[in-house]
């Protein structure tokens, strides 16, 4: 089962969006940057940050069911830094790159359990995320988790 394909179609739509469709679901995607906080489209950075924060809070609850245990709430905060975000602009003497140098995810995790068993639940889930497990190899990710217990 190692060559199971996932696989989304990528279209043009009007203007600078695309429409993105995977399965029978779809979603469009706007600019690559947008520096236009009134933008009416999430950017494909923004996706990709949305999507890691969405697999580790998503991840955590499955992993966390699969053995038993209780999560009250799980919220999670990504920030992504690119190397220069002038040179998407093409600034005339801007150097280095537009990519990600850096990602900060910090989860914050609601949950009865004590700490070493959150901590092992947290482990494992990452160790089995694929976007955590890609990223992780490609940069600098760092991976916090807070953690608040309740009763």
């Amino acid at each position: 089962m190692n060559d199971f394909p996932w696989r989304v179609r990528v279209s043009s739509v009007e203007g600078e969006t695309a429409r993105v469709s995977a399965r029978r679901l779809q979603f469009t995607v706007g600019r690559p940057l947008e520096f236009d906080p009134e933008s009416g489209h999430l950017t494909a950075l923004e996706y990709v940050l949305g999507a890691l924060g969405a697999e580790i809070v998503n991840g955590l609850r499955v992993f966390a069911r699969r053995r038993r245990l209780a999560i009250d709430n799980v919220e999670a905060v990504v920030d992504g830094t690119l190397d220069n975000p002038l040179t998407y602009l093409e600034v005339i003497g801007e150097t280095g790159h537009p990519g990600l140098s850096r990602l900060s995810v910090r989860v914050y995790v609601a949950s009865p359990h004590d700490e070493p068993t959150l901590r092992r639940l947290w482990d494992d889930t990452l160790a089995r995320l694929p976007l955590v497990c890609t990223l992780r190899d490609a940069g600098s990710v760092r991976f916090d988790l807070d953690l608040t217990m309740t009763e």
